[in-house]
Formats: structure tokens, sequence, C-alpha cells
């Protein structure tokens, strides 16, 4: 090594052993976050364990409780009782009423929206629930609404009436709704085995509440 090659050494030694130094340091620091890692992953491989067991505790008593439900509960025939069985289960499971909702859509084949253009343009049926949609739905396909034009324009909108539910029509298509909307949600064990009950198909509809021709 020349004298100029040392005296650029000397120059740049304390430069060099400050780097040094902030590697060291940070690999103390990236040591020790491997460590902490290290142990937070333990922690959570146990965390994980518990609630997999727990799991499987829940799994086991819900199994429990549906094989006391089965034992002791009457299977359920009746539009009454499968009604009753629902609105005991659906705070907690259909709260919203979507289930219901849905399942009636697919028994039907009615697009609630599609069949009130003029309320589905002012967005009404954006704020509804499955709940509020279920009577608009009912409606239409047992005829219950009545179209009134609005002043001083072609278009129509709706005001539905109430539907009658004692007729043998109403009486199918709930029990054949309720007993599907309980099988969807996992309780076909309590059911009755029986011949589904005919639905009526709907009636050809016309979309209201757009320009009358």
């Amino acid at each position: 090594m020349g004298l100029r090659d040392m005296l650029r050494a000397i120059r740049e030694y304390p430069a060099a052993r400050a780097e040094l130094e902030t590697a060291r340091f940070e690999l103390r620091q990236t040591q020790q976050a491997l460590e902490q890692s290290q142990q937070d992953c333990g922690s959570l491989s146990i965390k994980m364990s518990e609630q997999d067991d727990y799991i499987d505790f829940l799994v086991c008593k819900s199994n429990a409780f549906r094989d006391a439900l089965v034992e002791f509960c009457p299977k359920l025939s009746t539009p009454e009782e499968l009604k009753r069985f629902y609105d005991t289960i659906s705070p907690s499971m259909d709260a919203s009423g979507f289930t219901m909702y849905r399942m009636a859509q697919e028994l039907t084949g009615i697009d609630v929206p599609s069949c009130f253009p003029y309320e589905d343009n002012r967005g009404l049926f954006e704020v509804m629930d499955g709940h509020q949609l279920m009577g608009w739905l009912t409606a239409v396909h047992f005829q219950a609404v009545d179209w009134e034009i609005i002043p001083n324009s072609t278009y129509e909108y709706a005001t539905l009436r109430e539907v009658d539910t004692t007729t043998p029509e109403y009486q199918a298509f709930e029990q054949q709704l309720y007993e599907k909307v309980l099988e969807r949600m996992g309780f076909q064990d309590v059911l009755a085995s029986k011949q589904e009950p005919d639905i009526p198909p709907p009636q050809p509809k016309k979309n209201r509440g757009d320009q009358t021709r």
C-alpha cells in the first residue's frame, strides 16, 4: 500500500467506522425485531389452536342442539308452524330479510324494481330491506296493485292493496317459501317430509310506472 492509499484510508476511517457502527446497530434492531416476531408467532399459534378448539366445541354444541331439536320438536308442517319457527330464528340469522326475499324471487321469478320502474327511478327500493321488499313482491304476485296516472304526465305510480292471505294459492306459496327458506338456513331436519305444494305460476305482468301506451 502506497503512502497515498494510506492517507486516503486514514481520512476515510471515521466515516467507515461510523457506517460500521450504524450497520451493527441496525443488525441488533433487526435481531430484536426478529425475536419479537418469533414470540408473536408463537403467541398467535397458541391463540389459533385455542380458537380451533373453541370452533370444534361450537360445532359439537350446534350438532347437539340440532339433534335435540329434531328429537323433541314436532316436525313442522303447517304455514303457521313454519312462520313461527322462522320468526324465532330470523333476528339472528336473517335480520334484514334478504334470505326470505331472494328465495321468493327464485320461486316466483319476480324482480320488484323492474315491475315498478317509476318507484325504482326514484330510488325507493334502494333503502328497503328484504322484509319491506317482500310486501311489494307478494302484491305483484297476487295482483294486489292499483295504478294511477301521475297528474300532468303519462306515468303511473303504484298503490299496494292488502293481499288476501286466506286463499289456498297464498297458503301454498307461503308454505313452500318458508320450507325453502328454512332448508337454505340449514333446518331441513325439522321439516315434515311431504310433497311440496304446487305454487301457481306467476301471471304474465306488464311493467307499470313507465309511459302508458
